[in-house]
């Protein structure tokens, strides 16, 4: 049996851990009909982004990229609940009042789902410290730096080469080819 640091430390399963287990949580919390677009929206970033850190498995821009997103998901997820759950603790029986006026009988099992969902979406935001951490690392392993210079590079940081300044001495003398007098 594999020792499970030595599992963690493979770097491909950590990619496949982080994006299964999101994609199972984030699976089950769109089951319901509490949350909005933007939920949707950034989820579907971010598993797109994990399915390219999978493909690209040396590419630091993919992790970069699920590492932010995946970052940036922890606030939008608690605004995401908490404004679901301010609209549903203000309006707690109006659908309980609708489905027992129009007899709906599959009121309950919407209310379940909704419920249902909510739940795998707290797991979800619960486990995402969790999957930050192991996406750092993978960028870590792949040769990714989180400086502000990675960003923003300074003139001493730059890879290319500047056009403007000459780095090779001009030459000196005055022969540097035929000229177009000479070949006719």
């Amino acid at each position: 049996m594999t020792d499970i640091n030595e599992l963690m430390g493979s770097p491909f399963v950590r990619v496949k851990l982080v994006a299964f287990v999101h994609f199972f949580f984030i699976s089950n919390a769109m089951l319901g009909s509490w949350g909005h677009g933007a939920y949707e929206f950034y989820n579907f970033l971010f598993i797109i982004a994990m399915f390219w850190s999978m493909h690209s498995k040396d590419s630091v821009e993919a992790v970069q990229s699920a590492l932010v997103i995946n970052a940036s998901s922890i606030f939008f997820d608690i605004v995401s609940i908490v404004v679901s759950f301010s609209y549903m603790s203000k309006y707690p029986f109006s659908p309980i009042i609708t489905a027992v006026v129009l007899n709906l009988t599959a009121f309950p099992l919407r209310h379940l789902a909704d419920g249902w969902a909510i739940a795998f979406s707290i797991i979800n935001l619960i486990l995402r410290p969790v999957s930050v951490a192991l996406l750092y690392r993978e960028f870590s392993s792949r040769g990714g730096t989180l400086q502000t210079g990675s960003v923003f590079p300074t003139s001493q940081q730059r890879s290319y080469q500047d056009i403007d300044r000459p780095t090779q001495p001009t030459p000196i003398n005055s022969d540097l080819g035929p000229r177009v007098a000479n070949i006719f």
